[in-house]
């Protein structure tokens, strides 16, 4: 190469580099070009279950799906966003958050801002909706460092608090029966085995077993026993199944179905439930006691079956409304052990029609669906409320009776009542004239009864001339029960003067009865009576049932 070509190769060679530098020396001087905010339209929604606040305010809870604001940003500029911020606020619930912020957003990149709302634990004493507003303020500076800012608001419906929906997907994209019930899993949030109500009711169940409150680890028997005596207390204190649908609602494009759900406590406290709130129930009281339960969500119900073992058929189902008959269209009381045989041919049934979900409640707890914080609740109150329906204990009808002295005064008869007077003149008792009336039925002892059909409330008379305590007659009806297929259950025992009052039930195949038995040793042998009706009947036919005891008059031999 000569050299004026390569002299002219320096030149060039110069002067593009110093080009090169002038138009750097403009880029840094002037900037990479302006950066445009953008954003897409937000998604709010529509509103929030007050009960299970805590999910919403959880990014973890099932992988941040539950938010309540998201909003999508764009920067369709040449050169970058800066300052940029973005602060939320509930009027009346949440002040102004932190702002989140971000220094700049460089040209066509994008920012996801989620808002997961912490409110205030008060949010649950709402008893009705109520309509707040999401405000949204977003902030970030121009090219030249003017700052803008913009406020986004939405209302938002906040749930009363014992308000579910049970699917939070717009219409569009309901495709399935599981799609109506998408939101189902909340109710999860109203498991409380902490609660010192529950804690109360399980106290007074296993006081009728002799075990704890916590620790069930013996394996199936100890787990099936546990729920059998959880059941029956429920029918002897007269707990009920109430029925009620779910409202259709709709809230901008997603239509659901909304029910008013009440807690445990409130469960408990009232003595009644639907099938779902019965069914929070048992999984709040088994899980009190170290049991792992699962909500059972069908095709217009809801139960419960609970975990004692690692097979996939180590499990024990409840039909939970069986405690009330005609819910499960029976005339007479359910057993558990039918209830337990419903429940297992309900899962086997939609099962196999594929319309049933599942919901383990430790496995949905650990993903984010946790127990509000409850309102403090006078504990004494709620021992006074539980005391009052399992008063009916044999020292309580042995405080409320009057005496039993030999020969105490029998009033005169009342209008509409029939007094019978047997077993050589010991024993008189007042019952209704149009009850079914027998004497000298054809069982060992037996020499009076008489039953109100409807109610199914009776009184037993029996006299046992060769024994001589009341023990030694209860006996001796346990032993004739046993030989006819049955079983007599004594919950307790309390003598007064010289009379022993006990409380306990019969148990049959076909059934079983709850009773108050009132037995008198004498000189010319055991007389005494057992009076109640059946499971499930008992606690609502306590007038009658007291008026017979207390209408009882025992009398010397004669």
């Amino acid at each position: 190469m000569n050299h004026k070509m390569k002299q002219l190769l320096r030149i060039t060679a110069a002067v593009l580099g110093i080009a090169g530098l002038i138009c750097i020396g403009i880029f840094f001087f002037k900037g990479a070009g302006a950066g445009k905010l953008t954003r897409d339209e937000p998604t709010v929604r529509k509103s929030l279950m007050t009960f299970a606040y805590k999910v919403y305010g959880d990014p973890a809870a099932q992988n941040g799906r539950y938010f309540l604001s998201k909003i999508v940003f764009h920067n369709d500029g040449s050169g970058p966003v800066h300052d940029f911020s973005i602060s939320y606020q509930i009027p009346g619930y949440i002040s102004w958050t932190t702002p989140e912020t971000h220094s700049e957003i460089p040209p066509g990149q994008t920012t996801v801002q989620l808002y997961y709302p912490q409110l205030p634990s008060w949010v649950t004493l709402s008893t009705s909706q109520t309509t707040a507003t999401l405000e949204t303020k977003i902030h970030w500076s121009d090219k030249a460092g003017k700052p803008k800012e913009d406020i986004l608001r939405s209302n938002v419906i906040l749930r009363g608090a014992n308000e579910v929906e049970y699917t939070d997907l717009p219409a569009n994209e309901v495709v399935t029966w599981y799609d109506k019930w998408a939101t189902a899993p909340f109710t999860i949030s109203m498991v409380t085995p902490n609660d010192p109500v529950v804690n109360e009711f399980v106290a007074e169940i296993t006081k009728r077993t002799g075990g704890t409150v916590a620790g069930i680890k013996g394996g199936a028997q100890e787990v099936y026993r546990f729920m059998n005596a959880v059941y029956d207390y429920m029918c002897e204190t007269g707990m009920r199944y109430t029925g009620d649908q779910g409202v259709p609602a709709t809230l901008g494009d997603v239509q659901t179905s909304v029910q008013t759900v009440r807690l445990p406590r409130q469960v408990i406290i009232n003595n009644q439930g639907l099938c779902i709130e019965l069914a929070l129930l048992w999984a709040s009281v088994l899980q009190h006691v170290g049991l792992n339960p699962t909500l059972v969500f069908v095709k217009g119900h809801a139960f419960t079956f609970v975990r004692y073992g690692q097979g996939p058929n180590d499990i024990i189902p409840i039909e939970c409304t069986a405690i009330t008959p005609m819910a499960v269209d029976q005339k007479q009381p359910v057993s558990f052990n039918d209830a337990v045989e419903m429940a297992s041919k309900e899962l086997e049934y939609w099962t196999k029609a594929a319309l049933i979900m599942p919901v383990d409640v430790e496995a949905y707890q650990g993903q984010g669906f946790r127990a509000p914080e409850l309102p403090e609740i006078p504990v004494d109150r709620i021992k006074s409320i539980l005391e009052q329906r399992t008063n009916h204990t044999a020292a309580s009808y042995a405080t409320q009776a009057p005496s039993q002295n030999l020969n105490a005064a029998a009033a005169a008869v009342r209008q509409g009542y029939y007094r019978w007077v047997g077993a050589k003149g010991m024993i008189s008792i007042d019952v209704p004239e149009n009850w079914t009336r027998m004497e000298n039925a054809p069982f060992p002892g037996m020499v009076f009864t008489a039953q109100d059909m409807q109610t199914t409330v009776a009184v037993e008379v029996f006299y046992y001339p060769t024994l001589r305590t009341p023990d030694e007659a209860m006996q001796a009806r346990q032993r004739e029960v046993s030989r006819n297929g049955g079983r007599v259950k004594v919950a307790n025992q309390q003598p007064k003067e010289n009379t022993t009052y006990y409380t306990g039930s019969t148990s049959y195949r076909k059934g079983s009865t709850q009773w108050v038995g009132v037995f008198q040793g004498t000189s010319g042998g055991v007389i005494g009576f057992f009076t109640g009706a059946d499971k499930g009947r008992f606690e609502t036919n306590q007038p009658i049932i007291s008026d017979l005891i207390s209408s009882a008059r025992f009398n010397a031999p004669q």
